[in-house]
């Protein structure tokens, strides 16, 4: 007969009572009344075990008195002895009485014709012991269990198992308590960890499942992070909100216990992202605010802008195009506050390749780019245009290159770092004034 939670089962137990073996007494030594045995006794009876289903109940603890077997003893194959103190009515136990079975566990209570009826309890040979009620044999009402483990469950019983409202403590300091189902933690329940976490909410089959609050114990004891939400099988999923132990807090959707779907983050630094995740990084489309006025408006990728989107920075420039694990890559346009404005290729957060890059003052770079800087063939036209053709290093006018004037003037030569070096070649056409100083 075993009432003993399941000791490895730290977030929950099954109880489930077996009634004991139905006893067949083969023999009686003491004073009968018409035949029976009636009183208050001490019964020494053999309890014979053959023939005897494992699952069948106490029906008739006394059988053997019933057909006579008076004052003597008879062999039905193995035997083994049980001792009985207590009072007898028409040769069965009722009242209160003590029951010895021949395992050495033992019953001490009240009984009805022959079953455990009332209070009593119960001993069990590996330690264990259940006080409470009984009804018809099983184990029904009110009652606390003891367990050879040193867990203690103390509550609500429906016949042999645990139903109803009930506290179970455990040998490590855990404490559960709320409503039970079938020897399971099943409806509304609060958890109380040994190690200062709990768990108010609900459960299904010793798992959280429904709506419920854990809150997380930290050092000094108190709250350090707290979830309120949904819970599927022990995990969070569905709709919640969690608060962080760094000040960080999430609201939105949960999958597997993790990120997943619609939500809000609001970062410890005051930064916000509201949008898609997936397992617990930002993915999908999003929006990020940081708190110093910033702005990305896009897609992301493993918690990092990526795909396409928009980053307006504190000073009013703004970038729109193609991101890479981050940084701006690919093609973009970059409209910067004074009204410049770039539009080409990007790489690794710098403009790289090819690129226009038109000023507010009117003039404008159309070439190549490499580190946020003109390099290598570009040509930079001015607003009364002339133009400048040809080669540039970091930013600078090198190599050979050729200017044309308004007037259509040409020269032709080699540039380094920004200054004419050397002969070139001079065209003039036939509108040109060189003593006009305009040209």
């Amino acid at each position: 007969m075993d009432l003993a939670a399941d000791p490895e089962g730290r977030r929950g137990a099954r109880f489930i009572a077996q009634m004991p073996r139905k006893i067949v007494f083969a023999a009686a030594v003491d004073t009968f009344r018409l035949d029976k045995l009636h009183g208050t006794h001490c019964l020494t009876t053999l309890v014979s075990m053959a023939g005897i289903q494992e699952s069948a109940p106490v029906d008739n603890m006394f059988v053997g008195m019933q057909l006579g077997l008076r004052g003597r003893s008879v062999d039905y194959g193995f035997c083994t002895t049980a001792k009985h103190w207590g009072e007898i009515e028409n040769g069965q136990m009722h009242g209160r009485g003590c029951l010895i079975y021949p395992n050495k566990e033992k019953y001490e209570g009240d009984w009805v014709y022959g079953k455990r009826h009332g209070h009593g309890v119960y001993t069990y040979a590996d330690g264990s012991k259940y006080d409470g009620e009984w009804v018809e044999d099983k184990v029904h009402g009110k009652g606390t269990c003891y367990y050879a483990s040193g867990n203690r469950y103390t509550g609500d019983w429906t016949f042999g198992r645990i139903n109803g409202r009930g506290t179970l403590e455990y040998a490590d300091g855990d404490r559960y308590d709320g409503e039970w189902k079938d020897g399971r933690m099943h409806g509304k329940g609060l958890y109380y960890y040994s190690n200062g976490d709990r768990y108010d909410g609900e459960w299904k089959d010793d798992k959280r499942h429904g709506k419920g609050t854990v809150t997380y114990a930290g050092p000094d004891g108190s709250v350090s992070e707290k979830f309120d939400g949904d819970w599927v099988e022990g995990r969070m999923q569905g709709w919640g909100k969690y608060y962080y132990a760094d000040g960080g807090v999430y609201e939105g959707e949960w999958q597997d216990g993790k990120m997943h779907g619609k939500g809000t983050y609001i970062f410890p630094n005051g930064n916000k992202y509201e949008g898609e995740w997936c397992d617990d990084v930002k993915q999908g489309y999003g929006v990020l605010t940081y708190v110093n006025g910033e702005r990305y408006e896009g897609y992301w990728l493993d918690d990092k802008a990526h795909g396409t989107g928009t980053l307006t920075y504190l000073q009013g420039d703004r970038y729109t195009g193609e991101w890479y694990q981050g940084k701006k890559h690919g093609r973009g346009t970059l409209a910067y506050s004074n009204k410049d404005t770039y539009e080409g290729e990007w790489r690794n957060d710098s403009a790289t390749g090819r690129g226009v890059l038109e000023y507010a003052n009117g003039c404008r770079y159309e070439g190549d780019w490499l580190d946020d800087r003109r390099h290598g063939e570009g040509q930079l036209l001015l607003p009364d245009g002339s133009s400048y053709e040809g080669g540039w290093v970091n930013g600078k006018k090198e190599g050979r290159a050729r200017i044309i004037l308004k007037c259509g003037a040409v020269f032709v030569g080699t540039w380094k770092d920004n200054r004419i070096v050397g002969q070139g070649e001079f065209y003039l056409s036939e509108n040109c004034d060189l003593n006009n100083p305009d040209y």
